[in-house]
């Protein structure tokens, strides 16, 4: 497309056409590079954890009305149970970048009209925050495959994404001595489940 670019009797409308398809490939190159630094230094443990007392409600919030735009875009029915003013010792950074990738991922695999939904419960000591939508859902292989590096189970959305999301979440969970797990079923939808 750069190549095109230099004709010198280029339409506008080819001209903006090849501009577009040109900042989307290196959006996505930039967020494959970026994916791939993270990775890499929490891998090499060049990241730790700085823990201090957060609200994870607020947090959950926050995160959530940042996707606004999207999941009205796709007239989602989002369903939000949270607990207020649940408080954790964690590192706030690191765990955006879980609730980044988890809402993002239900509201991409999530359909037009679909419903994505936000639990957050206090159980003692423990939290249990979960990520529901009624996307594509996957297959068990998918599944035991979900959090490996560069896997993409459903490529019909590859453009969309690098396959490092769901890697990068495992990996921090990991070292925030969390778990998370997921049930899918294909044709109804997926939960990923945090407990911290």
């Amino acid at each position: 497309y750069g190549a095109l670019l230099e004709e010198p009797n280029l339409p506008e409308e080819k001209r903006l056409e090849y501009a577009k398809s040109i900042n989307r490939v290196t959006k996505h190159l930039s967020e494959l590079i970026t994916n791939i630094l993270k990775l890499n230094k929490l891998e090499t443990q060049k990241i730790s954890p700085n823990f201090k007392k957060c609200n994870l409600s607020e947090m959950l919030c926050e995160c959530l009305l940042g996707f606004e735009s999207e999941w009205e875009k796709k007239n989602l029915d989002i369903e939000f149970n949270i607990e207020e003013d649940v408080y954790i010792k964690t590192d706030p950074e690191m765990l955006m970048l879980v609730w980044n990738n988890l809402l993002s991922n239900a509201l991409k695999f999530t359909p037009d009209g679909g419903k994505v939904s936000v639990n957050l419960k206090k159980n003692g000591n423990n939290v249990t925050v979960s990520v529901s939508d009624t996307g594509c859902g996957m297959e068990e292989n998918t599944i035991k495959h979900i959090f490996d590096k560069f896997y993409q189970g459903d490529t019909s959305h590859s453009e969309k994404g690098n396959g490092l999301g769901l890697a990068l979440v495992k990996r921090v969970i990991d070292m925030l001595d969390g778990k998370i797990s997921v049930e899918s079923e294909l044709g109804t939808g997926s939960t990923f489940t945090v407990k911290l």
